[in-house]
């Protein structure tokens, strides 16, 4: 159960009151990150981008395109999407949570120093050339950044990454 406080500090003049965050709350929103190389489909990237998506989220283009150029003139196009909707952030993180394996999620909270920040960023890499091929696993080489920015009125970020990955 995660506790809300209205008032930052407890006072003895002020009535405390106290309400129950729903969970689907504790995460503001979601930013979803990859960069394609000269050689990659560019069209394949962007379905595999779309298989973290829920089905509600899928048929909305929701991915941005930036084309760059990198250090000797290759062509790279980053693709973007940034959820800040509540609805749309709430069906992600359920719909992603679900798709994690047991050993990935345990992976993740025994790593979470590396894998979060004190602003209350969850990061996590998803491979990308796996998620291709139909597989959502963790991966450092050509990853699918994942960042999901919880909420700080709800407490400790850290325990609100912890009940969102022992969660479901």
């Amino acid at each position: 159960m995660l506790l809300l406080y209205l008032n930052p500090v407890p006072n003895k003049r002020r009535d405390r009151r106290i309400f129950r965050l729903k969970p689907e709350w504790t995460v503001q929103s979601v930013e979803i990150s990859t960069i394609a190389h000269a050689t990659d489909d560019l069209e394949k990237v962007q379905s595999t981008l779309t298989r973290l998506l829920p089905d509600s989220l899928k048929g909305r283009q929701i991915f941005t395109r930036r084309y760059m150029e990198g250090h000797y003139g290759n062509p790279i196009v980053t693709f973007e999407a940034h959820l800040t909707g509540p609805s749309d952030v709430n069906e992600f993180r359920g719909f992603f949570l679900k798709q994690l394996s047991p050993t990935d999620k345990m992976s993740i909270r025994r790593e979470l120093d590396r894998h979060s920040d004190a602003d209350g960023n969850l990061y996590i890499r998803i491979d990308k050339q796996r998620l291709l091929r139909g597989t959502t696993r963790l991966g450092q080489d050509d990853p699918i950044r994942v960042r999901m920015k919880f909420t700080k009125f709800a407490g400790n970020s850290t325990e609100l990454m912890i009940q969102y990955l022992e969660s479901e």
